[in-house]
């Protein structure tokens, strides 16, 4: 009798090892993940997470806040298992991705731009691209350009876009975030800042609209347009607007969990629309008879 109730216990055991229960299991409605976000992208990943979380109230994100390459080496490292970038992986970052036998699938949510902003009492309104070109490559000038973070996406896409390698210049400056930008540049007539345009572009919340009311936005002088482009949906759709900045997506997660569903939460229509709803250009465009219905995020019925 001792020896068959051993048994059962021995097969009970078993079984139930291989056969997890149903909340082991991944599931895009709860669960607990990590997510690295370049800073300049903050508002438009609070938007974000708390959009999926109103639909999927048991999943819940720690977020850290931290400049582009940060992030990357966060995912890379197993210690986030979705990030919020500017960029696509490099071949030697998404090594990563082949020595697990796993494709690479980068997906794109919005379009953010690189945004100028001034002193209210500042006599610019406006700046040249090749003057911007200068500054950043050390010509001599009276302007400083306030960065959010010396590794931050908004750095390394004016870098990328001048081809320049050597940031170590007298005007260039870089803060430990985006509201010490706002800081630097009401403190100095002289100041740039660049920033994410979603720190400022949501008309419907105080706190961008309070930000926005404390610095005046520069127009861009390029050589196709008459009047200075300031960064808005029609010029960023049409990339007139010479900073446009996409806002990527990454994960490492193997499997229909959080992350992975996060992912096709912000790229489908729910998620899209609340790219819209702050001011940015959805990457998916998305026709406005559509009716969103309250039972599933994803569906959507006409």
């Amino acid at each position: 009798m001792k020896n068959l109730f051993l048994t059962s216990l021995v097969l009970t055991f078993l079984i139930s090892c291989s056969h997890p229960k149903e909340t082991d299991k991944l599931s895009v409605a709860r669960g607990e993940i990590t997510v690295a976000v370049d800073e300049s992208f903050r508002p438009i990943a609070e938007a974000e997470i708390g959009a999926y979380q109103a639909h999927y109230p048991e999943a819940k994100f720690n977020v850290q806040y931290l400049p582009e390459q940060k992030a990357v080496n966060y995912m890379l490292s197993d210690s986030a298992e979705l990030i919020m970038i500017s960029r696509e992986l490099s071949s030697e970052e998404q090594k990563y991705y082949t020595q697990r036998n796993r494709e690479y699938h980068p997906a794109i949510m919005a379009l953010d731009a690189v945004t100028l902003i001034a002193n209210k009492e500042s006599d610019l309104s406006s700046i040249s691209i090749e003057e911007i070109e200068a500054i950043l490559k050390g010509k001599e000038s009276n302007l400083k350009l306030i960065f959010d973070n010396s590794s931050s996406s908004n750095l390394n896409m004016m870098l990328s876009k001048f081809d320049i390698k050597d940031i170590n210049k007298s005007n260039i400056f870089a803060t430990n975030g985006t509201l010490e930008v706002f800081e630097q540049v009401q403190k100095n007539k002289n100041a740039i800042g660049l920033i994410g345009l979603n720190w400022i572009s949501d008309e419907d919340d105080k706190k961008s609209m309070n930000l926005k009311n404390q610095i005046k936005i520069l127009g861009i002088n390029t050589t196709t347009s008459e009047k200075p482009v300031y960064p808005t949906l029609s010029t960023i759709k049409s990339q007139e607007y010479p900073f446009v900045k996409i806002i990527y997506l990454h994960t490492t997660q193997n499997g229909w969990g959080v992350a992975m569903g996060f992912i096709r939460f912000a790229c489908t229509q729910i998620g899209q629309l609340v790219v819209e709803k702050m001011g940015l250009q959805p990457f998916y465009l998305i026709p406005k008879n559509y009716q969103l219905t309250s039972s599933d995020p994803f569906e959507v019925v006409e």
